[in-house]
């Protein structure tokens, strides 16, 4: 349980569809605990379908979206949502990457 178990020390971790779950307290709390045992110049890469800025799509992340409102508390999120998570989180120069594929990629890192 990454919510309650320890987490390893580790120079990056790798979130891939994990936030798109939970609220963004839960991702919140999720990512502070992980920004704690992070190395100082780590990172955290997360792994999920962005929405545009606007929300107008693209129509698979929005699907996803809808299916997270059903079976979870969670739900897509665009790359500035993202980034907000991982600025409350303690996370710095934050980027995040369109791939034009299913899947998309945001990166923060911890100061050094």
């Amino acid at each position: 349980d990454f919510f309650k178990d320890s987490l390893p020390v580790a120079d990056l971790y790798i979130l891939a569809r994990i936030l798109h779950d939970w609220t963004d307290e839960r991702c919140i709390e999720l990512l502070c605990r992980i920004y704690k045992v992070c190395k100082s110049g780590g990172a955290v890469l997360l792994v999920e379908a962005l929405l545009n800025e606007d929300g107008s799509g693209p129509l698979t992340a929005q699907l996803y979206s809808l299916n997270m409102l059903v079976q979870t508390e969670g739900r897509e999120r665009t790359g500035a949502q993202y980034a907000a998570l991982l600025t409350a989180s303690g996370f710095t120069n934050i980027q995040h990457h369109l791939t034009g594929k299913i899947y998309d990629a945001v990166l923060g890192h911890k100061e050094i």
